[in-house]
């Protein structure tokens, strides 16, 4: 059994990974963006300089994640 399959029979967070996993496989480009997005709102909280700005990037990187897990279904239904 590959990792993937392992996260997906998880009890708690099994269904979500399995609807984000069933996302992203479809939507490569979207999942580069909302992870650089994450990257850089992490990046620049760390940096303490713009934090404003690091904190909008975390929030557009939450919202992807959740749009994904809205749009993602069970078996890249």
């Amino acid at each position: 059994m590959n990792l993937d399959k392992q996260l997906c029979n998880l009890p708690l967070i099994g269904n979500a990974i399995e609807r984000l996993y069933s996302y992203f496989k479809k939507h490569i480009f979207f999942t580069d963006l909302i992870h650089i997005f994450l990257g850089l709102g992490i990046g620049l909280i760390i940096s303490d300089k713009f934090l404003n700005l690091g904190i909008i990037f975390l929030v557009i990187a939450i919202l992807g994640h959740v749009y994904a897990y809205v749009k993602g279904g069970k078996n890249g239904a």
